[in-house]
């Protein structure tokens, strides 16, 4: 594959990651959220005491932090659904590389098939003279 024909196609990658993006409505290639949630999948997460802080927090706090998981929550399913496409995407061109191996490896044999009995006859010769 040639450097223009590598540039095309990784200028079309981009593109498809641009629009899955715009589509899945991502501002950055990928969201981080700075927040003041706790890490809830942590060891030393206390779920009793965050429930307990919740049920005492007004409720523009609340609705604020259920904004703010629903946020999280489709960002991180939109960034799956990406990471998804990529990996079918590679997937597909390791099937394509693999084919092309393939088929390069059977003009191979056709060129090694026909060799083989000058090879043959080369060593042949060659035990007669050594």
């Amino acid at each position: 594959m040639s450097l223009c024909q590598n540039s095309e196609k990784y200028n079309k990658d981009i593109r498809i990651k641009q629009t899955l993006r715009e589509f899945y409505k991502l501002d950055t290639p990928t969201t981080q959220f700075v927040t003041q949630l706790p890490k809830l999948d942590a060891d030393g997460f206390d779920i009793e005491q965050y429930v307990k802080d919740a049920l005492c927090s007004d409720p523009q706090s609340l609705l604020n932090l259920e904004n703010t998981l629903i946020q999280e929550i489709h960002s991180l399913e939109c960034e799956k659904k990406i990471l998804v496409y990529d990996n079918y995407t590679k997937l597909l061109s390791i099937g394509d590389t693999i084919q092309k191996m393939k088929n390069n490896a059977k003009s191979i044999e056709s060129i090694i098939a026909i060799l083989e009995p000058t090879l043959a006859h080369i060593g042949t010769l060659s035990t007669l003279l050594g």
